[in-house]
């Protein structure tokens, strides 16, 4: 059972092993790796971002979203959890070095983000009664982060808030459409017509 719920762990243990070596032997060199909006050079920051956090208080706050929300995407299908949150950290990402203030942009938030817009979404692109009682329990759960997309005077990247949950709403419409037969074609033996 702890076996399907491997890729979250390993995915949070990452984040606070990064943390532990820029903070105790790189003294924070590493958080310049982060992304910085429309810079060539901060390309790999896409990738890196996610893994880096400015203190311990801002990795224990994402920690807890991280393995909650990652690990009921784990629960659905690990294959699902490598594919949101491989195509969450590019697509959020990107449109964080895009479209967001010229700042360094680190931090896990954005992917908690994307993991909370693809569950939370589930319900209105699968239409079943499974995705609504777990799309209502994220909502209630953790709704009260959708303040996090709002501009703030704060050093927080609302900007990743918010393209993580665009990205992840974009991501269970596409899931959907993917896991969906074509209609129609359900029942229906060989040569019939309706």
């Amino acid at each position: 059972m702890i076996k399907r719920f491997t890729p979250i762990l390993v995915l949070a243990v990452v984040c606070w092993l990064v943390f532990l070596v820029n903070n105790l032997i790189w003294k924070g060199h590493f958080d310049q790796y982060g992304i910085t909006p429309r810079q060539v050079r901060s390309l790999p920051g896409i990738i890196c971002a996610p893994f880096l956090h400015a203190s311990y208080e801002h990795l224990a706050a994402n920690t807890l979203p991280l393995l909650i929300l990652g690990a009921i995407i784990c629960g659905r299908s690990r294959g699902e959890f490598v594919v949101v949150t491989g195509l969450g950290i590019l697509a959020t990402g990107g449109l964080t070095w895009l479209f967001a203030r010229s700042a360094c942009h680190i931090g896990a938030s954005g992917l908690i983000f994307c993991y909370f817009g693809y569950l939370a979404s589930l319900a209105y692109f699968n239409r079943t009664f499974g995705a609504l009682c777990l799309s209502v329990v994220c909502i209630l759960g953790y709704g009260g982060m959708i303040r996090g997309v709002l501009p703030t005077a704060t050093p927080i990247s609302w900007e990743s808030h918010l393209a993580g949950l665009v990205v992840g709403t974009a991501l269970a419409w596409l899931m959907a459409k993917l896991n969906r037969t074509p209609s129609g074609t359900k029942d229906l033996a060989p040569g019939s017509l309706r």
